[in-house]
């Protein structure tokens, strides 16, 4: 006889009363679905219900890496995330788990069909993969109960979901155990080592007569079948976390496959309402976020304003517009608004707490199911900036002086071309054949560190022979202050001044050793028709490097540290280019703790680079303290606020004599010419 089981044995029931029972509970589920969906198109249009083609096949793409991979949960993307891996094994073998239990119950179905070494290896796969689920369970019992890691919350509905999957878990083994001991352990006991799970209780069964197995079997199986539709209608009924399943499916196929670095715009002729102050005015796939969410507290990790004591965090962030979510719509099966509701802004979410983002992108990169944090938090901004005009003092000053210097360093008395003086660089106004622009950006030409960066990189230019010029006084600045500080008509006003400028001098190549103008020029210029070439000064300083350009007669070897900037790295992927400069011009490099995708923000982006900051909760010392950490002499960037807020951080731990903060191209000149590039 070959290798078979009788499906429903010893359950007196024709086959198709499961079905029904199963079917019940899947339309009641269905239905709870469907009110959830009914909800989220409360909000706005998203604009994502497009390229179907195109989300299909990232979609499929992201299923086998973060899906079965796991790669996100585990932190093995790069640069790998140690402290990731147990919760990440942890969640795969209860996904793996029960992904390998549906399919192989879907399968049970036509187990009539699944004889000799077929069914052994159903059997086998099945009871492997459900001992991984029961395992993964019991480390989340372990790492929720007695670690207790801080990023953690855990509430009653965690001990219930993992208490009803567990039991689920183990009575579907002692139920296989029992049928085993009262069928295979006499009739074919080699059968039974193929089935590892339920041979483990089979052998506390060996010795029951026939009828008790039979009776504790029929018992047990229909314990186990309600208990396990009883799960879905648990689910259904109290909105349990166990949703996330299917939200965060839901979630990575309705993902922003636009540019990272570009934020909406708003139709300023059409629009009436700026930004977000009703949980309404977000949009439909934002709100779907907030049901996405697994309290994991990745984002709450990751975030540097909340590592440095501020008010900000992420997770909670989406956790209480969630709470706010329900609040509004309190109805589990309807759709109802409340009479009464809290303000989103001011009570559910402090102005505080929303000005204390950096815009770094590090929650959304960190989040394993693709919650878009950062534009909830600068659509609240927007707000708050051009509806209640509610922003930190020194936001406004700088505000102000953009909008009448045209830059937002309201106390500086140098000009555009102050950095420039004796180097007889040509502006595009007098230029008749320039292969480039070399935008220089407002901390460029008007900071004085970083004045030093642009006559280095300016001299680079001339020694690879690359013909350049700059804008000069026509210069204003690319509007991304503005746009992060939540002002969206002062940053169109300055965008397209700017887009003007370039279509007279026909501009069609443009390179900038700032980040920030580099990404609003790549990825939120297009918005208004101005579509360029758009090069990074490390970049177009490795393809230089690539052409053999440069002559390097001073290689150096002081132990130097490359510190990723959040908008060259974590929006624009560029990762490469400045590694490759830095490894020309010198020898002995290493990677900071956290570095690539996993950088720890300076703290100058979203605006704080002219934001007043509490002393103790400082972003960027805290990166300096990272760092102080390492044996590097130096620290080099690719970005003027970065450069800017490690020379702040630097003085604050009195570290001037152990660590020097550097840009790339002041490496790179070093390696060339010998001597410091501050001329």
């Amino acid at each position: 006889m070959e290798p078979s089981r009788q499906a429903l044995w010893n359950i007196n029931i024709p086959d198709w009363v499961a079905y029904v029972i199963g079917a019940v509970v899947i339309i009641f589920l269905c239905y709870a679905v469907f009110v959830h969906i009914k909800r989220w198109r409360g909000g706005r249009p998203a604009g994502r219900a497009n390229n179907w083609w195109a989300r299909t096949k990232d979609y499929l793409r992201l299923g086998l890496i973060e899906g079965i991979f796991h790669r996100k949960f585990l932190g093995i993307e790069k640069p790998v995330r140690k402290r990731e891996f147990y919760p990440g094994l942890m969640h795969f073998f209860i996904f793996s788990g029960f992904l390998f239990l549906l399919l192989a119950t879907i399968v049970g179905i036509w187990q009539k069909y699944i004889t000799g070494n077929w069914y052994l290896a159903y059997s086998v796969i099945s009871d492997s993969f459900g001992i991984l689920a029961i395992f993964g369970v019991l480390m989340a019992f372990f790492r929720r109960y007695i670690w207790k890691p801080k990023r953690l919350d855990n509430r009653p509905e965690d001990f219930y979901a993992l208490g009803i999957i567990l039991i689920i878990l183990v009575t579907g083994f002692i139920v296989e155990g029992l049928r085993m001991a009262a069928t295979e352990a006499a009739q074919h006991p080699g059968w039974t080592v193929w089935s590892p799970g339920g041979w483990v209780f089979m052998q506390a069964f060996k010795g029951a007569g026939q009828r008790t197995l039979l009776a504790w079997h029929r018992g047990l199986w229909w314990f186990h079948v309600v208990f396990a539709f009883g799960l879905f209608a648990y689910v259904a009924v109290a909105n349990s976390r166990l949703y996330h399943i299917a939200w965060d499916l839901t979630n990575m196929f309705f993902r922003d496959l636009g540019p990272k670095g570009a934020m909406l715009p708003i139709d300023l002729e059409k629009t009436e309402h700026f930004g977000t102050d009703k949980i309404e005015d977000f949009t439909w796939k934002q709100l779907l976020d907030l049901d996405a969410c697994t309290r994991c507290g990745r984002c709450q990790d990751a975030c540097p304003a909340y590592a440095s004591g501020k008010l900000l965090n992420p997770k909670s962030v989406v956790l209480d517009l969630k709470d706010h979510l329900y609040d509004v719509y309190p109805g589990k099966f309807s759709l109802k608004k409340a009479e009464t509701r809290q303000e989103m802004l001011g009570e559910v979410i402090k102005d505080e707490a929303i000005w204390d983002c950096t815009t770094c992108r590090a929650c959304m990169q960190a989040c394993p199911v693709y919650i878009e944090h950062v534009p909830k938090i600068t659509d609240m901004r927007r707000n708050l900036a051009m509806e209640k005009s509610r922003f930190p003092e020194a936001a406004q000053e700088a505000l102000k002086s953009l909008g009448t210097r045209m830059h937002p360093y309201r106390g500086t008395t140098s000009t555009r071309t102050t950095w420039c003086e004796g180097m007889n660089i040509d502006t595009v106004a007098d230029a008749k054949d320039i292969d480039v622009l070399l935008w220089v950006g407002c901390s460029g030409a008007l900071e004085d560190r970083n004045m030093k960066v642009s006559r280095a990189t300016a001299r680079l230019l001339k020694a690879a022979g690359v013909k350049f010029a700059i804008l000069g006084d026509e210069e204003v600045c690319c509007g991304d202050p503005a746009r992060r500080m939540g002002d969206e008509y002062l940053f169109q006003t300055l965008c397209q001044q700017n887009i003007e400028i370039f279509k007279n001098h026909n501009i069609k190549k443009i390179v900038s050793t700032c980040p920030h103008c580099f990404n609003s020029f790549k990825n939120e210029y297009p918005q208004f028709g101005g579509n360029y070439e758009v090069m990074h000064h490390t970049q177009f300083l490795s393809s230089l490097l690539k052409e053999r350009k440069f002559k390097i007669d001073y290689m150096q070897a002081r132990i130097t540290a490359y510190h990723d900037s959040c908008y060259l790295g974590r929006y624009n992927d560029i990762y490469t280019a400045p590694r490759e400069v830095l490894h020309a011009a010198n020898l002995a490099n290493i990677e900071l703790p956290r570095h690539m995708s996993d950088s720890f923000c300076c703290g100058g982006g979203g605006g704080h680079a002219w934001m007043e900051e509490d002393p103790d909760k400082r972003i960027n010392v805290r990166r300096v303290e990272q760092l102080l950490q390492t044996d590097a002499e130096r620290i080099t960037t690719a970005c003027p606020y970065c450069l800017s807020m490690f020379e702040d951080g630097i003085k604050a731990k009195g570290a001037e004599d152990k660590v020097k903060a550097m840009d790339l191209a002041e490496i790179l000149l070093l390696a060339i010419e010998g001597e410091r590039p501050n001329k």
